[in-house]
Parts: structure tokens; sequence; C-alpha cells
């Protein structure tokens, strides 16, 4: 990752396949965007979308029990 000298952040290494740093490193020139900003970014979305998923699956997880609680009980 980029070299930053923002307060209150973590360095954080990871490895991705080249085409893709590649195709961020184009994308984030064509965008006039620094680096450092392109990962803060895909960092967040990414987490964002992942967090999305996440809820979803525990909501479905929760209406699946109810359901099948709901098929136990008497009525």
């Amino acid at each position: 990752m980029p070299e930053i000298d923002a307060p209150k952040m973590v360095r954080i290494d990871f490895s991705v396949p080249a085409p893709l740093l590649e195709q961020m490193q184009e994308l984030a020139k064509d965008e006039g965007w620094k680096p450092a900003e392109l990962h803060r970014m895909l960092w967040v979305l990414g987490f964002s979308a992942y967090t999305e998923q996440s809820n979803k699956r525990l909501v479905n997880d929760r209406l699946r029990a109810n359901k099948a609680k709901d098929k136990l009980e008497p009525q």
C-alpha cells in the first residue's frame, strides 16, 4: 500500500494479483485519485458489501429459525 502520513491510520499489507493491482492503479490515475485514496475506498466499499451480505444471511437465518419454531409449536 502507498505510504501515508494520515493520523489514526493502521498500515495493512496484503497481496493481490498483479493484473488486478495494475487495473486499480490505472483506474486511480484516470479518476485523478491518489493510490492511498483508492485503497481506502476499496476497503470501505468492500467492507460495506461484506456487512450487507452478512446482515442478509443473519436475517435469513433468523427467519428460518422462527419459521421452524412456529412449525414445532402447537397452535
